[in-house]
């Protein structure tokens, strides 16, 4: 799978959400997930407040500020290493 949409770093942009739905696929069908990374032209923001986990929705599934300055290929190392693909398995189960 490639994934080649280009984020602007905002938690409501929601190509992040996608970016997370497409790496449970592939974790979950066994695919390699190939990240064509492009700059984040608000790279240099990372400002607003966090998420709180009683507001996660299809809008924002991430505890992250409104801006959160990272690249779409440093999001998704973001999802792997805080462990989100399967918390989110767990709170979509409960």
């Amino acid at each position: 799978m490639i994934f080649d949409i280009q984020d602007v770093g905002c938690r409501f942009y929601t190509y992040i959400n996608t970016l997370n739905h497409v790496m449970e696929a592939c974790a979950e069908n066994n695919k390699e997930l190939m990240i064509l990374d492009r700059p984040n032209p608000n790279g240099f923001i990372v400002d607003g407040p966090i998420l709180e986990k009683h507001l996660y929705s299809g809008i924002g599934m991430h505890p992250i500020p409104i801006t959160h300055g990272c690249t779409i290929a440093e999001f998704a190392q973001m999802i792997n290493g805080e462990g989100w693909v399967e918390c989110l398995k767990r709170i979509r189960a409960s």
